[in-house]
């Protein structure tokens, strides 16, 4: 539900970007702004979508009510709350050390793209179609770069720090080391350079697959339509990706961000599919 209220929010409902209020107001909006200054824009909605994303999470994990223990993927382990605190904090100071410069400092590279606020506002088929490609695109090339972010050298020097944490929790989703946050940050600014798109479809993409990545490191395995992404072909979910952690180290497969084709595809879901075949069994 938080993914979809993230669509409507950022991109209008109209089927037309001719003629409408909405145009009319965002028009308004963006005549007494820079590019420059509508392109910062990014980086606090990057802020807020992060911190409401992991609200409902963070929640079920501090009250911990009885009807959201049964969806609990490692049972009754939980982080301690001053360790989610610690998380949180952390996540924070790197976005504001870390992503907000470099967003700030990537402008030129969203104007090569022909990424502007200033066109007229995209018609909602089109974002959409826009935000689908892009999930494939970014899941592809997100795969083969956590793949060799499991190596020897890139595990113990740059993606440890994501698994220091081995019982998920929603604000670990973006806790990472600089490095690690830069090169996967390619694959997902990859779809809109290559396809042009408007900032606020851009905005929308963001901020899905910020939420995206809370749902699937949250540690919750919530049923449909307290997670409408169940009913999403070849998608992966938190289920998939607790596996990845608990597992962890520099061989434990399930690399997808989002889908599970790639995995399937290259055979690196093996231990995943024979561990779901074993619990099955003694269930």
């Amino acid at each position: 539900m938080a993914i979809m209220n993230a669509t409507s929010m950022f991109v209008p409902s109209s089927s037309s970007s001719s003629g409408g209020g909405v145009d009319m107001l965002w028009s308004t909006f963006v005549s007494t702004r820079s590019d420059f200054l509508l392109y910062c824009y990014t980086f606090p909605i990057l802020v807020i979508g992060y911190t409401v994303g992991c609200l409902p999470y963070v929640l079920l994990d501090i009250l911990r009510p009885a009807w959201a223990a049964k969806f609990r993927l490692q049972g009754s382990v939980y982080n301690p709350k001053p360790t989610i605190w610690t998380c949180y904090k952390g996540v924070q100071a790197l976005m504001w050390s870390v992503i907000g410069p470099l967003q700030v400092f990537s402008y030129p590279f969203f104007y090569l793209a022909n990424i502007s606020a200033k066109d007229p506002l995209p018609p909602l088929w089109l974002a959409l179609v826009q935000i689908a490609t892009w999930f494939i695109i970014e899941d592809y090339g997100n795969y083969f770069i956590h793949r060799w972010l499991h190596s020897g050298w890139a595990y113990r020097k740059i993606h440890y720090m994501h698994h220091e944490y081995d019982t998920p929790m929603a604000p670990a989703a973006s806790w990472a080391h600089p490095v690690e946050i830069l090169v996967l940050g390619i694959p997902t600014f990859v779809g809109p350079a290559v396809t042009g798109c408007h900032m606020i479809t851009c905005w929308a993409w963001f901020t899905i697959r910020q939420l995206e990545a809370v749902e699937t490191h949250s540690g919750y395995d919530l049923p449909f339509p307290l997670c409408w992404t169940k009913l999403i072909p070849f998608y992966g979910g938190a289920k998939y990706h607790d596996y990845h952690h608990r597992i962890g180290g520099e061989c434990c497969g399930n690399y997808a961000s989002v889908f599970t084709w790639c995995d399937w595809a290259y055979g690196t879901d093996k231990g995943y599919r024979v561990s779901e075949s074993l619990k099955k069994k003694t269930s």
